[in-house]
């Protein structure tokens, strides 16, 4: 599990939020808003591989396949805020 725990069980929002950096929960927030991988690279001056590679180290860390489990992850336990209608 990459050296940072096991996810069994229920953890809680703090030890997720210990798993991941600013910039993951960053790229996860705009990934919850619907914005592709380019997308979240201009906005935030990076590269689209370079959002890839932090949306997969979350979602290693996270113990998840997927951006969209991730996010859900994220949302569940508040880590990022829902996506504005």
């Amino acid at each position: 599990m990459d050296g940072h725990g096991d996810l069994s069980g229920n953890p809680s929002a703090e030890t997720l939020a210990a798993l991941l950096t600013a910039r993951q929960l960053e790229c996860l927030q705009l990934a919850a808003e619907g914005h592709a991988s380019a997308e979240i690279g201009r906005r935030l001056g990076l590269s689209a591989r370079t959002i890839d590679d932090h949306l997969a180290v979350a979602c290693r860390r996270l113990g998840v396949r997927s951006r969209i489990q991730a996010v859900a992850i994220a949302l569940t336990v508040g880590l990022i805020r829902p996506p504005v209608a």
